[in-house]
């Protein structure tokens, strides 16, 4: 297909702000409609919270009390891109670790097991395997280094995923299909028309300092934690997302063969977690309202994450850190909730009604929902 230039006169039919997996997969879903498309990233493919993920398309198990439409299309669309992009998944077995023997114990265990059971339904979604009960002895056979008083287990089955490279084939996929990617560029302005609808972007080549307009039918703000940011540029405020600050602590190599989920000092589940030829430690959930291009990784976020996987998993403790990660999700506004409760759902919100005709943003969403997202917008 020819692509049009996107000048004044001859716009395309969409210009995405974002680069990321949301920003790619839409590229790619409208390019494949036969619509020309162009998208600006102000750094690489995936720099955002794609590549700072713990690159799992996992169904959400624990968004199921609050939010099981998000549980539900998170199962949905992970099973779709195993069809996808099956030479870039594998399987992660999870195991939750239970301690003692007493009564109230073995009730904890069973309740759990029931909600367990709940998630099950949603597993061939995913072509996941359903949960089973594990007997102390089995769970110290199969984790060596838990704690000794850990007496039994709950299993459930999760899919990991290299979320670069899943970023990076649609982003290709996308310029098959006539996809105009512009990467180091960013987006300085949003330009208007005469009636104040807007039109189109300039941006700036952030290698060369070159300055070009380009114009659009529609102009989508993919762009994540900084979609407040590329809002603002229509000189109105308002905020769109509420930025989660996550952390992970990463090992080299396999410290334990199955991902074990654990419980951090404040109660919030957290998790150590065989990926590739890594182990991840993951992840904290905060408010971030600092410089989202400078985000600072905090002594007190690491210790929260070790010390948390050690009271159920202490042979973490005799292996040393190689990296750490940070990045911010892109979650929806809103005023009231912790970070760890605000939805995980997306939203794309029409700017019309803010005076800017043509402008859309979208905000939230899971990596495991991109391509629903994606084919939704």
């Amino acid at each position: 297909m020819s692509t049009p230039t996107g000048h004044w006169d001859d716009p395309v039919d969409l210009i995405v702000i974002g680069g990321g997996i949301n920003g790619a997969g839409i590229a790619r879903d409208a390019a494949q409609r036969g619509l020309s498309v162009v998208l600006f990233e102000r750094s690489d493919f995936g720099a955002g919270a794609t590549g700072n993920s713990s690159g799992m398309i996992h169904g959400g198990i624990r968004y199921l009390l609050n939010d099981p439409e998000v549980t539900r299309l998170a199962c949905l669309d992970s099973g779709y891109i195993q069809k996808i992009a099956q030479h870039l998944i594998f399987r992660i077995p999870f195991v939750m670790p239970m301690r003692g023997t007493s009564i109230l114990r073995k009730t904890y265990i069973t309740l759990t097991e029931m909600y367990f059971e709940v998630y099950d339904r949603y597993q061939p979604l995913k072509q996941g395997k359903p949960h089973c009960r594990l007997t102390g002895e089995e769970i110290h056979q199969i984790v060596p280094g838990l704690d000794p008083t850990v007496a039994g287990a709950v299993t459930t089955d999760e899919w990991g995923i290299d979320s670069y490279r899943l970023n990076l084939i649609n982003a290709m996929d996308a310029a098959e299909f006539g996809a105009e990617l512009n990467t180091y560029h960013e987006v300085i302005a949003l330009l208007r028309g005469d009636n104040g609808e807007i039109r189109g972007v300039k941006v700036r080549d952030r290698l060369s300092g070159a300055v070009e307009e380009r114009f659009g039918k529609v102009v989508l703000n993919a762009a994540g934690a900084w979609a407040t940011k590329v809002f603002g540029l229509t000189s109105q405020h308002k905020d769109l997302v509420r930025p989660g600050k996550g952390i992970h602590v990463v090992y080299p190599g396999r410290l334990t063969n199955y991902a074990i989920i654990a419980k951090a000092i404040d109660g919030r589940q957290i998790f150590i977690c065989p990926h590739q030829n890594e182990t991840w430690i993951g992840t904290t959930d905060d408010d971030y309202w600092g410089d989202l291009d400078d985000i600072e990784i905090l002594e007190d976020e690491v210790k929260y994450l070790v010390d948390g996987v050690a009271n159920i998993f202490p042979a973490v403790l005799k292996h040393r850190i190689s990296r750490l990660t940070v990045g911010c999700r892109p979650t929806i506004y809103a005023y009231g909730p912790t970070e760890s409760a605000l939805s995980r759902d997306h939203m794309l919100h029409d700017h019309r009604t803010d005076g800017a005709p043509n402008l859309f943003s979208l905000t939230g969403g899971k990596l495991a929902s991109y391509r629903i997202i994606s084919e939704e917008v």
